[in-house]
């Protein structure tokens, strides 16, 4: 599923460059960290007095759940692309490759996993 596009109004087209010393930049970089945000969403609460930041930064668990649900949908993407070719048809209309049955319940396993991790997700 694709992003979905921003309006102009809201699209970040422009940076501000400020200079800071190594251990200003990673006291700011540990600030948001602790904050749960991005450096730069910390940054735009800190200097505009935002009252929410756009993003905040995954806990630990979170990203390794969404990277998982990453996988699981490559690993889905791989299994239909088994299945179509090994489910292919020969000149008389039979069936070449794997029992059907086989490739449901691989399907099926693979979508409650899936759901188990989205139920974890929320």
């Amino acid at each position: 599923m694709a992003r979905p596009q921003k309006d102009d109004a809201d699209k970040r087209e422009f940076t501000i460059r400020v200079r800071v010393t190594a251990s200003e930049k990673l006291r700011i970089w540990e600030m948001a960290a602790e904050a749960g945000y991005t450096p730069s969403d910390f940054m735009r609460l800190r200097t505009m007095a935002a009252t929410q930041p756009l993003r905040h930064k995954p806990t630990p668990e979170r990203e390794l759940l969404l990277n998982v649900m990453v996988e699981l949908g490559k690993i889905g993407s791989n299994v239909n692309q088994i299945a179509r070719s090994l489910n292919s048809r020969d000149e008389t209309g039979q069936l070449t490759g794997i029992d059907i049955d086989e490739i449901n319940q691989a399907m099926q396993g693979l979508d409650a996993l899936t759901a188990q991790v989205l139920k974890l997700l929320s």
